[in-house]
C-alpha cells in the first residue's frame, strides 16, 4: 500500500531492521574515529576512494550571525578567532587547496547538551577552510553533519573528499585566486 508514492507499513507486516546512529557510526571514544571517518567518507562519496581526515580538538564552534553596526555588517571577534584557529589546524593536512567539487562530513563531539544548529557548525568549518583546504566553500557540493556528546574529549572529526555532482565547480580556481594569510 502506498500514499503519494511512499510505502505505508501495516501493523501486521514484519518490521524491517531499524537503522540507528550506532549502526552508521560506531559507538566509542576517540579510538573509533578512524572507523567513523572511513564510513563517513564512503557515505559522502561512494567509490571515490581518497579522502582526508582531520581531528580538530576542543569544543566545536558554531558560526554566529553577522552583526550590523557602524553602517556595515561584520563578524564577531570570537568568530574570527575560531576560524583562524580551525584554519591553522587544517593547514598541515593540505599543502595547497583542493580544486573541484568536494564533500565534507563532520561528527561534532560536543562537551554539553547545549542546543546548537548543525548547519552553523558546518558553516564554521566551510568558512575556515577557504583558501586552505579548498579555494572557496562554494566548491562544497555535499555535506553531512552529526552531533554527538563527549564531555571528556570534545572534538570535530572532519572528512574531506572529492565529490561527483552535476554542479561542476572545477572553474573555481580561475575565478577566485587563493589568498592565504600568514
Amino acid at each position: 500500500m502506498t500514499l503519494s508514492g511512499f510505502p505505508i507499513q501495516r501493523d501486521d507486516e514484519p518490521t524491517k531492521p531499524v537503522v540507528t546512529a550506532s549502526s552508521l557510526l560506531p559507538p566509542g571514544g576517540t579510538d573509533q574515529d578512524r572507523a567513523r571517518a572511513r564510513l563517513l567518507a564512503g557515505a559522502l562519496a561512494p567509490g571515490v576512494g581518497g579522502y582526508k581526515v582531520i581531528v580538530i580538538p576542543g569544543s566545536p564552534h558554531a558560526k554566529e550571525r553577522p552583526r550590523a553596526g557602524e553602517g556595515r555588517v561584520h563578524k564577531s571577534a570570537r568568530d574570527k578567532d575560531a576560524e583562524a584557529r580551525t584554519g591553522w589546524l587544517l593547514r598541515p593536512a593540505f599543502r595547497k587547496p583542493w580544486a573541484g567539487n568536494l564533500a565534507i562530513g563532520a561528527v561534532f563531539f560536543r562537551p554539553t547538551r547545549q542546543h546548537v544548529d548543525t548547519d552553523n557548525l558546518l558553516k564554521h568549518i566551510a568558512d575556515a577552510g577557504n583558501g586552505i583546504a579548498w579555494f572557496d566553500d562554494v566548491q562544497i557540493t555535499g555535506q553531512y553533519g552529526v552531533l554527538e556528546l563527549d564531555a571528556v574529549h570534545p572534538r570535530t572529526l572532519l572528512v574531506v573528499t572529492r565529490h561527483v555532482s552535476s554542479m561542476d565547480r572545477s572553474d573555481i580556481v580561475k575565478a577566485r585566486p587563493v589568498r592565504r594569510s600568514r
